[in-house]
């Protein structure tokens, strides 16, 4: 079994804070100080981790391992921008 890259979870949660991390720690009820814990390489629960991906649309396998698949047939596709929810009846 491998370890989790706590820095990789770090620098993902980095880019999908951006620059609210008030506002994004409130939203994924969390404290601001937990939230900052995290982006300094705490790896957060998975209950926690499970919100986050919620939240923002990406997997949780993106927040812990290699590129999201999906994203880079994005990339290759040369289509870019934020990720976008895609579900069953919507």
């Amino acid at each position: 079994m491998s370890q989790i890259d706590a820095q990789l979870v770090a620098r993902r949660l980095r880019e999908v804070v951006a620059d609210e991390p008030k506002a994004f720690a409130y939203d994924i009820g969390v404290s601001l100080s937990a939230l900052y814990n995290y982006l300094n390489g705490r790896v957060p629960s998975t209950e926690v981790l499970y919100r986050i991906a919620q939240y923002t649309g990406r997997p949780m396998e993106w927040f812990l391992a290699g590129p999201d698949p999906a994203a880079m047939q994005l990339a290759q596709a040369g289509i870019n921008g934020a990720p976008q929810r895609v579900g069953v009846g919507y």
